[in-house]
């Protein structure tokens, strides 16, 4: 009893430790979203270009700045003046140096700086706007990549999975034959070549087993990595592979919407962004206005009493405006105009060449999944064939009509038919991911 709640109390903690490890689709895709790194990264872009608004937004507020100063003069500074203008008497040309001011001076200055108008200003605030927008569709972008390259290798694992069940089960079958084939060699009914054939066979399908049982679990860290999920942990799929399974969905009506496609938006943005990059440059060369007020307490002492209540701290204040008047550059923001000019018109052609592009790959698509639902079909049918005459010649080598050869090209054929059969559906359902991705249909 005591070991009985110890291996369940072991069970609970590891289960606390580790947490899942049976995944769904659906939940595989829900962990992946929360906890891949590139989807990560790109809401923190996200974030980044949320503060860029901040910071432009805040450039154009009221700036307040404060300063303190200190100097000790150990020379006071010397003003040198004719001599004789306090002397009448001095000779012509006489200097006299003079020296003003104290030795200890303090002061203490608050200055605020407001922008009254700016073009430059106004264009970058909506262009660090669009800079947002663009980031949230690239998030998106991101989602949508994630959510096909988890399903994909999703189905990759099953399909490993199930092509290591169906070698499995052929292998036991043909043990079977394996066995029942040595006692009729020891008899003496048929010939020992019979049972080398199908004990070379039962040793190719072992090596398959084992070469699957690897490529399974690679696939698994291949989806482990795409999911963000740790290497060292065990991972179970819950969904079977037939649940995928499509069975006859035509796409004969679906309608190539480019508009639609993550990578078009992506485009209409960046139009829009560089548009306003070509205004934000334009716009430098619209003067810009300014206010600003300053503050000032000064001390003037021959000694260290900055503290005294018995000597005047001077003020100065005052406030004033400022024009910034653009003149003369030496076409330094011309050239950056026609930079971003050039720019914008790289992205329209690029925008158009996309939407032809789009359209293409959707038809390819399109056929795609068509000319393999053909295939499937064929498969199909090839398979019933193959276990027909699997079937037939298991009964005839056991009444001693037909050799331990034929058995095993019969299995083999049975083999290659099972396989093409998963084969054909994984394609349709890569095929069906693929365009799903490029209608923007993927999703949780």
């Amino acid at each position: 009893m005591i070991k009985l709640i110890n291996l369940l109390v072991l069970i609970f903690l590891s289960n606390a430790m580790f947490g899942q490890t049976s995944f769904s689709l659906t939940e595989a895709l829900n962990y992946a979203v929360s906890n891949n790194t590139e989807i990560k990264n790109s809401q923190l872009n996200l974030l980044v270009a949320e503060e860029k608004i901040k910071e432009s937004i805040s450039s154009g507020l009221p700036k307040i700045y404060g300063t303190l100063g200190f100097q000790n003069f150990i020379d006071i500074p010397t003003t040198v003046l004719p001599a004789n203008t306090f002397n009448p008497s001095a000779p012509e040309g006489e200097l006299i140096g003079l020296q003003f001011g104290t030795s200890i001076n303090a002061s203490g200055t608050i200055r605020m700086d407001q922008l009254i108008f700016s073009a430059t200003y106004i264009s970058g605030l909506k262009a660090a706007k669009s800079y947002k927008n663009l980031m949230g569709i690239l998030v998106e972008k991101t989602k949508l990549e994630l959510l096909e390259m988890t399903t994909n290798a999703y189905y990759s694992v099953l399909i490993f999975k199930n092509s290591h069940a169906i070698l499995k089960q052929s292998l036991e079958k043909l043990e079977s034959i394996q066995q029942e084939t040595k006692s009729l060699v020891i008899e003496g009914l048929i010939e020992e070549i019979n049972i080398d054939q199908i004990n070379l066979l039962v040793l190719q399908l072992k090596n398959q087993l084992s070469e699957l049982e690897i490529q399974e679990l690679n696939t698994q860290g291949v989806l482990k990595l795409i999911m963000g999920y740790p290497q060292d942990s065990v991972l179970l799929l819950s969904d079977e592979l037939n649940q995928f399974f499509l069975q006859d969905w035509k796409l004969n009506d679906v309608i190539a919407n480019p508009q639609e496609s993550i990578d078009y938006k992506i485009l209409q943005e960046s139009v829009r962004l560089n548009a306003l990059y070509v205004k934000m440059n334009k716009a430098t060369w619209l003067p810009s206005l300014s206010g600003y007020f300053s503050h000032q307490q000064i001390a003037l002492r021959n000694e260290f009493n900055l503290f005294s209540n018995n000597y005047p701290w001077y003020p100065s204040t005052f406030w004033g405006i400022k024009v910034n008047v653009p003149i003369f550059d030496s076409r330094e923001q011309s050239a950056k105009t026609n930079q971003a000019k050039l720019e914008l018109e790289k992205t329209k052609n690029s925008i158009l060449n996309k939407e032809n592009s789009i359209k293409q790959e959707i038809h390819q698509a399109v056929a795609e999944y068509n000319i393999n639902r053909l295939n499937l079909k064929n498969i199909q049918e090839n398979l019933l064939l193959a276990e027909k005459i699997l079937k037939n010649t298991l009964i005839k080598y056991k009444e001693g009509f037909t050799s331990g050869l034929e058995v095993t090209q019969a299995q083999n054929q049975a083999l290659i038919a099972q396989n093409q059969l998963l084969q054909s559906n994984f394609k349709m359902l890569l095929s069906k991911v693929k365009l799903d991705k490029l209608l923007n249909k993927l999703s949780l």
